[in-house]
């Protein structure tokens, strides 16, 4: 078969579409319209396949090219523009086989010539997704989901178009930067199974923002992976972390505030265990919500009583009585369904709040309170409260209930009041140098051997921690000490220093270092020195009163059950709606106030200042 070609520009309405096209089937309407808009936009890149018309000079039969050309009629409708052809003397055989031929062989432009293609529009032109797929008749998916691909990174481009890997496993790579495409591609060696398996390593380093709580705006943009027109946005996973991170201590701090007794935050794998070992609270609700569920029983109650007084024989209204009652019990289920969480402030005093961090980012928030345990009658001084609450619910602690750091201050300031007392007590303090010196004495509360003891400790080291009479005592011990300012001293030496000073300093000295070895347990009741401080009729309060730093270490419902027990009659519910940060402010000014004279109310000032926790009571 042998044919001439030439060039030649045919008018629009001079062409006729061969009736022996071998594409029978439609194009599907958006690919028409893309066809449309690349045409309107690109103009023909492609000129038309045409043979003459044997009985209408000067007309051509479309050989190739029926797509464009019913394009072409709707992009010039009303006009009759040139229209470039390729004329090829064939006759009516031939021209099928030369259609069949390109139709047999046309290929569909490549996914990554179109994400280029759009992502020029974009960059150079300024056109978003909206006006790209307006103008190549698709739709905005269709524009974002090609233009994923053109921030592929050179290696994975190669791959893509020699067809080593799919569109999705292209996708894959571009939602993450260049750099980390490559790291991926060679952590890989080269050979990505499919999209899941790309996306699984980039998960490791990379967190989709979508789970974020913090605003990912804020973060650095090198943190950020997006690409134009992005559905999804990815954040490097340390980065992520740390935003998230602090959300959640803010969140922490919020919900402690709120009067939760503990509050644990942290990743799955740390702290996922912990909520096994707790039971669900059970649902409470808000004062509303109570209310129409009072309302619903009080009427449920009222059926019920007169079901009660239906003669047996009456089933009819029996009946009718009792699908009332169920149509009551299903509106008190949708109410009690439909109600948010509203623990109260029982469950919240002595439960805990989880907030977990899971590794692809998401906060999973869990709240448990403690399994109620029978008891087994030895006692605790520990932080939580004796017996089972409503509801099998451990009751909330009180005031009385102190942790670990309030009761270290508390009897610190008791051991440093007792020593400060037995100085001034002559006979006392010579029965302690008496234990002090017996060989068969045992006592932890006798720093008999020169080490540093906890009361000491506790008085120089703790932190907020300040005492008068520890102040006063070292300032007299400045006074006739010889050794002061020196790391140790060898005893000749030392007994050379003690020679040069007068009987009286040195007597003084060793009242000081007598009382010096008073020391208490901090974690519990030291025997001795509640003993000397009932002896020396030590005022605990005289020496410290609860501050902003030792009332901190309360939970709201302890300082509200405090405020409670100091205010009396007087005290307002509305102390338990206030933060915890609030409550303590509060306590701690009514303390000062009281030490100061400021209170009006001389019997409310004298309770206040008369109160001490129970383990520095007499009767403890």
């Amino acid at each position: 078969m042998s044919s001439t070609v030439s060039q030649l520009s045919v008018p629009l309405s001079h062409l006729v579409a061969s009736r022996r096209n071998p594409r029978r089937v439609r194009p599907a309407r958006e690919a028409h319209q893309r066809l449309v808009a690349l045409i309107r936009s690109q103009g023909l890149l492609q000129p038309l396949v045409v043979r003459p018309m044997e009985d209408k000079p000067r007309h051509y039969i479309v050989i190739a090219g029926q797509r464009r050309l019913s394009a072409l009629r709707e992009i010039h409708r009303g006009g009759d523009p040139k229209i470039p052809c390729v004329l090829r003397e064939v006759d009516a055989d031939a021209a099928e086989g030369l259609a069949l031929g390109e139709n047999f062989g046309h290929q569909s432009m490549h996914p990554l010539d179109e994400a280029e293609a759009f992502s020029r529009l974009a960059t150079q032109d300024g056109k978003d997704a909206t006006s790209i797929a307006s103008e190549f008749g698709v739709n905005e998916r269709y524009v974002c989901q090609r233009m994923k691909l053109a921030n592929l990174a050179g290696v994975v481009k190669e791959a893509y178009r020699n067809d080593q890997i799919d569109t999705a496993t292209a996708e894959a790579f571009a939602s993450v930067p260049e750099d980390r495409q490559q790291g991926v591609w060679k952590e890989l060696n080269g050979h990505p199974r499919h999209a899941e398996h790309v996306r699984n390593i980039i998960a490791h380093e990379w967190i989709d923002a979508g789970h974020a709580l913090f605003d990912v705006a804020a973060l650095s943009p090198s943190a950020i992976s997006r690409d134009l027109f992005s559905e999804k946005v990815l954040v490097e996973r340390t980065a992520f972390m740390a935003a998230q991170n602090d959300v959640l201590a803010a969140e922490r701090h919020k919900l402690i505030e709120g009067g939760w007794k503990e509050v644990v935050a942290g990743p799955y794998e740390d702290v996922h265990n912990l909520p096994l070992a707790m039971d669900v609270p059970e649902k409470e609700f808000d004062a509303a919500t109570t209310a129409m569920l009072d309302k619903i029983e009080a009427r449920r109650a009222k059926w019920e009583t007169k079901l009660a007084e239906i003669p047996g024989e009456d089933e009819a209204t029996a009946r009718r009585v009792q699908e009332k009652m169920e149509r009551l019990e299903v509106e008190a289920q949708e109410i009690m369904d439909q109600a948010p969480a509203y623990p109260s402030e029982a469950t919240k005093g002595v439960g805990t709040a989880f907030l977990i961090v899971y590794p692809d980012g998401q906060v999973q928030r869990e709240y448990r309170v403690p399994r109620v345990h029978r008891s087994s009658g030895n006692g605790h001084n520990g932080t939580v409260g004796g017996g089972a609450g409503v509801g099998g619910v451990p009751k909330p602690p009180t005031a009385d209930d102190l942790a670990d750091k309030q009761m270290a201050a508390t009897f610190t300031h008791q051991a440093l009041a007792v020593r400060e007392a037995l100085l001034n007590d002559d006979k006392a303090r010579r029965r302690v140098l008496a234990l002090i010196l017996h060989d068969k004495v045992r006592s932890e509360a006798l720093a008999v051997r020169h080490e540093a003891n906890g009361t000491t400790l506790h008085a120089t080291h703790g932190e907020t921690f300040a005492s008068a009479a520890f102040d006063r005592l070292a300032k007299q011990r400045a006074k006739v000490d010889p050794f002061a300012g020196e790391p140790y001293v060898e005893d000749a030496a030392g007994y050379a220093k003690l020679c040069d000073l007068s009987p009286a300093k040195l007597d003084a000295l060793i009242d000081l270092l007598i009382v010096e070895q008073i020391t208490a347990h901090l974690q519990r009741k030291t025997e001795l020195v509640h003993l000397l401080a009932e002896e020396l009729h030590v005022n605990i309060r005289d020496h410290w009163r609860p501050d902003s730093a030792w009332l901190s270490s309360y939970q709201k419902s302890q300082l509200a059950h405090l405020l409670a027990e100091l205010l009396g009659p007087v005290y307002s519910p509305a102390h338990e709606t206030r933060k915890k940060t609030e409550l303590v402010e509060a306590a701690a000014m009514l303390f000062t106030n009281a030490a100061e004279g400021k209170l009006e109310d001389k019997q409310l000032a004298e309770r206040v200042n008369r109160w001490t926790p129970a383990n520095l009571r007499k009767a403890a």
